[in-house]
């Protein structure tokens, strides 16, 4: 995408007003939409987080030429599997079990620690180190014990 900068800071600037952050955002140009997708630090997103933010993007979006063409907007939350990519995403998930796909297997775990270097992950096997560089997919699972989520 060709101001994805000017695109972030912009949506950055709405979130912030609105008390919500920019979790992600994809720009799929086979279907020509970008994808936005938003949190918060305490507490879920509402739909009507989803629809005001939505809404607002798309009018600061018609004065300003960053997509030149038409293209769809969507703004969601991560979910509650939410796919980790950033440092930010895996600070954000410590405590919480989690599923990383590195070296051509796959790991379930607790997250227990994240550095600038990589995460540690604790699983029925012990505690293990693994690089960020290493990662190929990490997402948060959602763990489901009878009666409570």
């Amino acid at each position: 995408m060709k101001h994805q900068d000017e695109i972030t800071r912009e949506i950055d600037e709405i979130l912030d007003g609105l008390g919500l952050r920019l979790y992600d955002m994809h720009f799929n140009e086979v279907s020509m939409t970008l994808r936005v997708f938003i949190d918060r630090a305490e507490g879920a997103v509402t739909v009507e987080d989803c629809r005001k933010v939505s809404r607002m993007i798309a009018e600061r979006f018609a004065r300003v030429d960053y997509l030149p063409y038409s293209y769809a907007l969507e703004v969601s939350s991560p979910g509650i599997e939410r796919p980790l990519k950033r440092p930010e995403h895996f600070l954000w998930a410590i405590g919480k079990m989690i599923e990383i796909e590195h070296e051509g297997k796959k790991m379930k775990g607790y997250l227990r620690k994240s550095d600038d270097h990589g995460i540690v992950i604790a699983s029925e096997h012990g505690e293990q180190t693994v690089p960020f560089k290493k990662i190929d997919r990490a997402k948060v699972v959602e763990e489901l014990a009878y009666d409570r989520r």
